[in-house]
């Protein structure tokens, strides 16, 4: 991969203060693969702020985003006093981040021995994931989860998660953005919604037509939002009330602008009620499960049978999308008290059901660390998977995400750990950065670029112990507190923030304990 930076002018660090308004996430688009440079292209998430100016961390790397006297960077090295960058951008506007198409970046081409300008790469703030819904039979052979997968005349691309040859693009000639074949060019398409002024088509309020009946229609159940496919509530304990709740809801529609979630063989469905701002589970929703159109009808006309705000469970929105955030607080009703009550067990997340960690050939020291792992409830109030018929687990623990031989418990010995994206829910598909693993060779975590976490097929994954977590914490076993005792290595070739603590004889390989 070829890599390449120079100088720009020097600029001095100045202290991170936290805070800001600044979008969560960026995406860097532009740099095809196998040009210089094209490894500072990806998703970016905030890293805090710096004299009011947001900081931005590529997940993966440490690449970062960040601005330097009069002029957005990017360095490779991260955030540091240091002229040597990779590309800039001069701001003329005084933006608090780097997000805007008048923006002109220029990057360092070392063939030229200068920074050139491009004008393909954009710094923009679009969702990573949206997902298409609607009813008609058109719509439907397009309906699904879409990722952001490029640019396409200055705009964000994104192509069906799937693998279905469908993709959602931008015409600038008709100000139009189109669903299509990826191989379609021009005005060729399946469905349009007039763009307007919108950056990307995660926009609920654009009107999707279709081609039906050899003729084009306005369809006013199609919808092409910034939310998740589906959404997993986890946490209630199966012996209380209303514990019900709890299971996969797949996204079905809209309503009052909001997504609007069902949960398949069931009445159940999660739906927003915007008189209190107030997502909402209404377990008996829908007269058949699985039918929505009466639960519109009356939600549309005001002919409720129910008071509208009849609910087995709530959380405030707090202005949300949609109802997957893990930091959203969710009240149940309690039978016995005739009230809802807080239960901070209970978290609805877009965390999927089961993720493929790659890694060291299996023979290798901690290879037995790749495979598949299951969703298997929440621990330490964050998402958590469990290999299939082991207890190797993927965990939480403070700001990274870490792979434990021993399971799901609250400890700082762990085989492997990365940094933990801002707001990611889980570890896979840019949720972590550069994974580390320990080496007894070294007695050190050490960078490997080969361990990688990504979504996979939920029937590619084994069944893991998805009873233990009900309470959101399995509990430790006696086995576990058994293993506690551990042999002091030399730390001081160790990265400063951990202990030097080593756990020798477990399974293949071995683990060391993390510090503050």
């Amino acid at each position: 991969m070829p890599l390449a930076a120079s100088c720009v002018g020097a600029g001095a660090l100045v202290q991170e203060v936290p805070g800001g308004d600044a979008p969560e996430t960026l995406h860097l688009l532009g740099r095809p693969v196998g040009q210089e440079n094209h490894d500072i292209c990806g998703e970016y998430t905030r890293d805090g702020m710096i004299e009011g100016r947001a900081v931005y961390k590529q997940v993966g790397s440490n690449t970062a985003i960040s601005f330097r006297q009069g002029r957005w960077v990017v360095d490779r090295e991260g955030v540091r006093d240091s002229d040597v960058v990779v590309a800039y951008a001069f701001d003329t506007a005084n933006g608090r981040h780097p997000a805007g198409a008048k923006l002109m970046w220029h990057v360092w081409s070392s063939k030229g021995n200068a920074f050139v300008q491009d004008s393909e790469v954009f710094v923009l703030e679009a969702p990573t994931v949206l997902t298409f819904v609607g009813h008609s039979s058109q719509a439907s052979q397009v309906n699904g989860e879409y990722r952001l997968s490029g640019l396409n005349e200055g705009r964000p691309f994104y192509r069906k998660s799937d693998g279905a040859d469908a993709v959602i693009r931008y015409n600038a000639l008709e100000n139009r953005w189109l669903i299509s074949a990826a191989e379609h060019t021009g005005s060729m398409c399946s469905a349009f919604a007039e763009a307007q002024d919108t950056m990307h088509p995660g926009h609920v309020h654009l009107q999707w037509s279709a081609y039906v009946d050899n003729r084009w229609g306005a369809d006013p159940h199609a919808h092409c939002l910034a939310a998740p496919s589906a959404v997993h509530v986890l946490g209630r304990r199966e012996q209380a009330p209303n514990s019900r709740i709890c299971g996969i809801y797949h996204l079905a529609g809209v309503q009052e602008g909001k997504p609007l979630y069902v949960r398949p063989g069931t009445k159940a469905v999660i739906r927003y009620f915007p008189k209190q701002e107030r997502w909402l589970i209404d377990c008996d929703a829908l007269s058949e499960p699985g039918v929505i159109g009466r639960l519109l009808q009356w939600l549309q006309r005001g002919e409720a049978t129910q008071p509208l705000d009849a609910c087995a469970a709530f959380a405030q929105a707090n202005g949300s999308l949609h109802p997957g955030h893990l930091d959203l607080e969710w009240n149940i009703w309690e039978p016995q008290q005739n009230r809802h009550v807080p239960d901070p067990c209970v978290r609805a997340t877009t965390a999927p059901q089961c993720l493929h960690v790659s890694g060291p050939p299996p023979a290798a020291e901690n290879g037995d660390i790749a495979g598949d792992y299951v969703l298997v409830g929440l621990h330490m109030g964050y998402p958590a998977y469990q290999k299939s018929n082991s207890p190797m687990a993927i965990r939480r623990q403070q700001r990274r995400w870490v792979i434990d031989r021993e399971g799901l418990r609250d400890s700082e010995t762990v085989v492997a750990w990365a940094d933990a994206a801002s707001s990611a829910q889980h570890p896979g598909d840019g949720g972590s950065y550069q994974w580390h693993i320990f080496k007894s060779s070294q007695g050190a975590f050490v960078v490997d670029p080969a361990i990688g976490v990504k979504q996979a097929p939920m029937m590619t994954c084994g069944s893991g112990d998805t009873g233990a977590l009900a309470n959101g914490k399995r509990p430790a076993t006696a086995e576990e507190g058994a293993t506690a005792k551990r042999v002091r290595f030399d730390g001081a070739e160790m990265r400063p923030e951990y202990g030097g603590y080593h756990q020798p004889g477990v399974g293949p390989g071995h683990a060391s304990r993390l510090g503050a």
